[in-house]
């Protein structure tokens, strides 16, 4: 991320992701987002496709977007993934770095993108962080589990 980014990156970030920011304390999170990039993206555009690379971590900041995934030659909706809310963490997680879902925007996004590799050498480094950010990746995948059961 630019120096000149950093400062206004970080406050957006504390705002959607209070809990995390806390948790990580300033300098954890100044590291989390060293590198990080700032996207907007339009509505009805594909982020991530299913079963192909994922490079990147994504933190939702503005926007919603639908994950879907393919089965028996047809799309099935998952579920809305909403401000606050971060998605590619599986493939970064389960060291394929293959997608699980595809994503696309339903409304205009405004996401932070973060390298998987700063991902990876955080969570490997620092104990701290990885406690925090394991931790809210569950909370995060028990609560879309709890939503795919009922969709089903």
């Amino acid at each position: 991320m630019k120096s000149s980014q950093a400062p206004t990156v970080i406050s957006e970030f504390e705002n959607r992701f209070p809990k995390i920011a806390e948790e990580l304390g300033r300098h954890n999170l100044e590291m989390l987002l060293d590198g990080a990039s700032v996207l907007e993206i339009p509505a009805g555009r594909t982020l991530i496709r299913d079963r192909m690379p994922v490079d990147f971590l994504y933190f939702v900041l503005d926007g919603t977007l639908s994950g879907y995934i393919e089965e028996a030659g047809k799309s099935k909706r998952l579920d809305t993934i909403k401000p606050g809310e971060w998605m590619g963490e599986i493939s970064v997680l389960s060291g394929e770095h293959i997608a699980s879902a595809t994503i696309i925007t339903d409304t205009p996004c405004k996401l932070v993108k973060v390298h998987h590799i700063t991902f990876e050498k955080l969570i490997a480094e620092n104990e701290a962080v990885a406690k925090v950010l394991l931790g809210h990746f569950i909370a995060l995948m028990a609560k879309r589990f709890r939503v795919s059961q009922v969709h089903e």
